[in-house]
């Protein structure tokens, strides 16, 4: 919060007087602190108009450049403050690391360009895998199940007409399968409480019918609580697995009647993001229809490369870390966006729409309102772009004053309580939920009750000292919030598989 009050203060003192650069470059560090990278950089070049040698507003700049993962922006300004002072020992190591990043980066982009790229979930041959004798964690069931032979064969091409056989008919042949049962869900909950890792079969047949199971679903998925149950929804846990089993040792665990809905950011930051990763797959593949995962802006590869993701799977996975890597991309590409309860609860990670976004936006008579049916048709299979309605849906952010203006972010818009209003007078929505945004007492209800941000992952990244909280709902939508502190979990700082961690 002292980082907020600073940019307050700040912001005074350069209406006062603009001219003083070093507001500009503490500004900047303020809201690089509360990631308004954004905002930071156009502080930066706020400094530099003033005087074009600031060597903290190079900083500065890089520092949110790498942030946001323009990460040829931020080599640049490294090398400029090397170039600028070249016995600066600091400086030349972290362009030496932004380059090294930017270069193994660029390497893997060109070496699978999304052109050329093949989904990897068709490529995986799982009897290439076996679980090792010696493994003595829970194991998966094997039932029998009817697959087409074809499936079997990854080289098989379907029959044309006139071909022996129907060309729609296939031929099924019985295969063992393994699943999910709730013995091995509460198994691996706490083979992983003692960073144990899973066998890498383990780890594909989880991802590869949990991937299966996400791209059957639509982008907005309806959610009904049945009498006799509740949901609770839960916001960012960012890799914080002791905490993610501390809400279930709290509220209860995941059952056919307590049901769960996690509204994105579930790894980067904290360390321990395979271990809530996983743990969240098996749920979902255990009771689909009442554990639900809603897909957040660190569900995507830019993120999750400088956030510690990408550097975590590889950490525990050495050898097959690379390929994990992009199948879990697949598989948060599949993720819905949004989940609506009860036909009139609408949760999404990040926020809403700017104007230009609605589909009747170019009309003359449009009221530039994004209707449900839109998220219901969205092409959400790929990696968020820096605008639009699967960016805006991830990414966004309420704000108290009324209109819209650019996130400090840097991508997606904030929005005020008019755009809240009339997002549920045109939708027929009573409430909107999102997550996105650290909140000091775990939730903030904001614009006369309509908007509700909820975060999960109390003294988050170990350092912010705010509480987690997370929401129960009944059939007739009576809500209530519960707060929650953190717990000790083992000596692995968070962001100590992140890249960017070296930058801030």
């Amino acid at each position: 919060m002292h980082y907020l009050n600073a940019i307050e203060k700040y912001t005074q003192a350069i209406e006062l007087d603009p001219t003083v650069i070093a507001y500009f470059t503490n500004r900047a560090q303020c809201y690089i602190k509360t990631e308004g990278y954004g905002a930071a950089r156009e502080d930066a070049n706020s400094a530099l108009e003033l005087d074009s040698s600031s060597i903290k507003a190079y900083y500065r700049r890089a520092s949110a450049n790498f942030a946001m993962g323009n990460l040829k922006e931020a080599r640049a300004d490294y090398r400029e403050v090397t170039r600028r002072m070249p016995n600066d020992k600091a400086a030349k190591q972290k362009y030496v690391e932004c380059d090294k990043v930017y270069r193994r980066i660029q390497f893997e982009q060109a070496i699978d360009s999304s052109a050329d790229r093949k989904r990897l979930v068709d490529s995986v041959d799982l009897s290439n895998f076996q679980v090792p004798e010696d493994y003595e964690g829970p194991r998966m069931p094997v039932r029998k199940v009817m697959v087409p032979k074809s499936s079997l064969d990854k080289d098989a091409k379907p029959k044309k007409d006139g071909e022996e056989g129907k060309p729609n008919e296939e031929e099924m042949v019985e295969v063992d399968e393994e699943y999910v049962d709730q013995k091995f869900v509460d198994g691996i909950a706490e083979w992983f409480r003692d960073r144990k890792t899973l066998p890498v079969r383990y780890m594909y047949v989880l991802v590869l019918q949990a991937e299966k199971l996400f791209r059957q679903l639509p982008s907005l998925v309806d959610v009904t609580i049945p009498e006799g149950s509740e949901i609770t929804v839960c916001g960012d846990v960012h890799g914080q697995y002791y905490d993610v089993l501390n809400i279930f040792k709290l509220n209860g665990p995941p059952t056919p009647t307590h049901m769960y809905l996690f509204n994105g950011d579930f790894v980067d930051r904290g360390s321990f993001s395979v271990e809530v990763i996983m743990l969240f797959l098996a749920y979902k593949l255990l009771y689909p229809n009442t554990f639900f995962l809603n897909r957040g802006n660190h569900e995507s590869v830019d993120m999750n490369q400088l956030y510690g993701f990408e550097g975590e799977v590889k950490h525990k996975y050495p050898v097959h870390g690379k390929r994990l890597f992009g199948l879990f991309q697949e598989t948060f590409e599949a993720m819905p966006i949004a989940h609506l309860i009860q036909e009139k609860v609408f949760v999404v990670h990040g926020g809403l729409y700017s104007r230009e976004t609605a589909r009747n936006s170019t009309q003359p008579d449009g009221d530039c309102v994004v209707r449900l049916q839109e998220l219901r048709e969205l092409d959400r299979f790929h990696q968020p772009k820096n605008s639009g309605l699967l960016c805006e849906s991830l990414w966004s952010d309420p704000q108290k004053e009324t209109g819209r203006r650019a996130n400090p972010r840097g991508v997606a818009i904030k929005y005020g309580p008019d755009v809240t209003d009339a997002f549920c007078a045109a939708n027929g929505v009573s409430m909107v939920i999102r997550s996105h945004e650290q909140m000091d007492e775990g939730y903030e209800i904001a614009h006369g009750g309509k908007m509700v941000t909820v975060f999960s992952a109390p003294n988050y990244c170990d350092s912010c000292n705010n509480k987690g909280a997370y929401i129960r709902i009944t059939p007739s939508l009576e809500t209530t919030y519960h707060k929650f502190n953190a717990v000790p979990h083992p000596p692995v700082k968070a962001m100590a598989y992140a890249n960017a961690n070296r930058f801030m």
